[in-house]
């Protein structure tokens, strides 16, 4: 059961790297620059699937409750709308539940937790980029 849920979340994790990608033959926009917030982010989020691969639920827990203190930063809130604090709302239940689940060693609910978490990210970085291109033509 543990092979196929982390399968699963490697499966997850490989399709959304792999949607990232353009299609053959189309030129691929200049990488963008994330943001040191968005950074530490991102190696938190990487920290939490190395915890999960190796079952190091200390790991987990520590870059879960890590993750949820970036959200509460001031430059994550970048835009102030319902939508945005509905994301960032998700975002921290689905960090407090890594963690919950990381405290109770149980792996299965802090990889469905992460899966959660990474479709969160994709979820509100899409809004915003949607967001960011609605503004630009008004």
């Amino acid at each position: 059961m543990k092979r196929i849920l982390f399968a699963g979340v490697f499966l997850l994790s490989l399709s959304l790297v792999q949607a990232a990608d353009p299609p053959s033959g189309v030129k691929p926009s200049p990488p963008s620059q994330l943001t040191p917030l968005m950074q530490m982010k991102l190696d938190k989020s990487k920290a939490i699937l190395e915890g999960l691969a190796l079952e190091n639920f200390e790991e987990i827990a520590v870059n879960a409750k890590r993750l949820r203190l970036l959200s509460m930063e001031s430059g994550w809130n970048v835009i102030q709308t319902e939508e945005y604090a509905a994301q960032n709302q998700d975002f921290r239940r689905s960090a407090d539940l890594i963690a919950a689940a990381a405290a109770d060693k149980d792996i299965h609910r802090a990889a469905i937790g992460y899966v959660a978490l990474t479709v969160r990210c994709v979820e509100c970085h899409s809004y915003m980029r949607k967001y960011r291109l609605e503004s630009v033509k008004q």
